[in-house]
């Protein structure tokens, strides 16, 4: 059984946690349409997006740069919609607060709905994009696509079944969850290329995900309520249990812990993992580690 902290709860459907620093943990809150960040030992906000924050990663200028789906998310209790929804966006959050376009005119058919998002070792910014989830079961065919800082954006796939979690491997592909299969895909990071899988869960459903520097995977499960640990031939190495109604989403490695978001409970958690966390984007591209 693995030693797991509680460091915040009352939290309105978090997702996409960003290591800054040692035990210094960006997150966002969907339900809140905000940035929040832990450190010290609490938690505050630290900016109001407006639709719906789904995803963060770092960028090169030590802002925050965010997915926002427009303000919608589906939980426990059901559907949420934004009182004031907004198209769908790419956003940058500076650590002061500050709020600003990246990225609005985005390629496919309405409604777009980024959901989570990294950098690639070309200096763009891939996200993915679901499409219409307020449809399911009947879900139109997603997207993955790339955008410039400067906005400009690139359809790299179209790719059904719900495209969620996204992140670049140890091995430069990029790898993405389709939720609905239960799969991990991977596939070339350029226009055209296709996606194979990687891995499969034998229960819930992929959602975000991170890697550590041996290349294992580490998957939070969703609606299973677990989080699945993947060898680099993907092969399993653990299931780690959650509580039911936990609704693990998101998770990234970083001092000797992996912290896990938890949409269904709304904390913020952190499990013992001895394991060193894969460099992100852009930092990867300067030889250095996370910060």
């Amino acid at each position: 059984m693995r030693t797991r902290r509680l460091l915040a709860e009352n939290l309105e459907f978090p997702e996409g946690p960003v290591r800054l620093g040692p035990e210094r943990i960006a997150f966002v809150e969907i339900r809140a349409q905000r940035v929040s960040l832990y450190e010290h030992g609490a938690a505050r906000i630290l900016a109001v997006t407006g639709g719906g924050a789904n995803g963060a990663t770092l960028g090169p200028d030590g802002a925050l740069y965010v997915a926002n789906n427009g303000g919608m998310s589906l939980g426990p209790e059901g559907r949420w919609m934004a009182p004031q929804p907004i198209p769908g966006r790419i956003q940058r959050v500076t650590l002061a607060g500050e709020v600003s376009d990246v990225a609005v005119r985005l390629p496919g058919v309405p409604p777009h709905r980024p959901n989570d998002l990294c950098f690639g070792p070309d200096g763009l910014l891939y996200y993915t994009d679901p499409h219409d989830w307020e449809n399911l079961p009947d879900v139109g065919v997603g997207r993955v696509a790339r955008t410039t800082l400067g906005g400009s954006v690139e359809l790299v796939a179209d790719l059904p079944l719900f495209p969620n979690g996204i992140a670049f491997g140890p091995d430069d592909r990029l790898y993405v969850a389709q939720t609905m299969t239960r799969q991990i895909l991977v596939m070339d990071a350029r226009p055209g290329a296709a996606p194979s899988t990687h891995c499969t869960l034998p229960r819930g459903y992929p959602d975000g995900f991170c890697f550590d520097v041996a290349g294992r995977l580490y998957v939070a499960g969703s609606l299973g309520d677990v989080l699945w640990v993947f060898e680099p031939d993907g092969s399993i190495r653990e299931e780690i249990a959650f509580e039911k109604g936990t609704e693990p989403t998101n998770c990234c490695l970083g001092d000797g812990l992996l912290y896990v978001t938890c949409s269904g409970s709304g904390r913020l958690e952190a499990l013992e993992m001895p394991a060193e966390p894969l460099p992100l984007y852009p930092a990867r591209s300067a030889g250095g580690v996370t910060r």
